[in-house]
């Protein structure tokens, strides 16, 4: 199988600028970075966790929890893992007028730097992004970028609610699996946002 080259940063990311700090420090995660047009589109969302990166990580490549965080996930399959390099399938459903998303992805791992992911095969024209953490004296910092064109045009509105409402989402449940909050009531806000059941403790 193929595999992908991914041309984003991969670098330390710089401390945030005073105005998105405040915004982090209380809860928010940033979207950053937005693009769309009539196929596809791209978004970064920015977080900050307090917990270990590897924390996060096991929530991110866990397929039995990606069924929490991932919209209309219906099914995870493992194929290889090696450790520092995955590849998995995944089956989205969202509804209609969203067509389904079946599809391939190989996964390389930098413990607990970063992980960068990209389209092996299926129905979706492109797909890349990366999650990087990088520690900063308020907590952990969370980047995570997504760029994505489905193999079917999907219309412009939908693509825009994906990328505005879904990243955001996914990122926030993942802290909030993560037990990364940092407070009882925003755990409670993040899982909130979690688009599958979340198991109760």
């Amino acid at each position: 199988m193929p595999v992908f080259l991914l041309s984003l940063q991969t670098h330390a990311l710089d401390k945030p600028v005073p105005e998105n700090l405040t915004r982090l420090l209380n809860g928010d995660a940033l979207l950053l970075d937005t693009q769309s047009d009539g196929s596809g589109g791209s978004a970064r969302v920015q977080i900050l966790a307090h917990v270990p990166a590897r924390s996060l990580w096991e929530v991110i490549i866990s397929c039995d929890l990606a069924f929490v965080f991932v919209d209309g996930l219906q099914s995870c399959e493992v194929i290889e893992d090696t450790g520092e390099r995955a590849l998995v399938h995944q089956v989205v459903k969202k509804g209609w007028p969203i067509p389904t998303q079946d599809f391939v992805f190989e996964s390389l791992r930098e413990p607990y730097d970063q992980i960068r992911f990209g389209l092996v095969e299926g129905n979706l024209k492109a797909m890349k992004g990366r999650w990087q953490f990088t520690e900063i004296p308020e907590g952990l910092l969370v980047d995570y970028q997504l760029q994505v064109e489905p193999g079917i045009p999907a219309p412009r509105f939908m693509v825009r609610r994906n990328i505005r409402k879904d990243m955001p989402d996914l990122v926030a449940c993942i802290r909030g699996l993560a037990g990364g909050s940092g407070s009882q009531a925003m755990s409670t806000a993040d899982l909130a946002r979690c688009p599958g059941k979340v198991e109760k403790n």
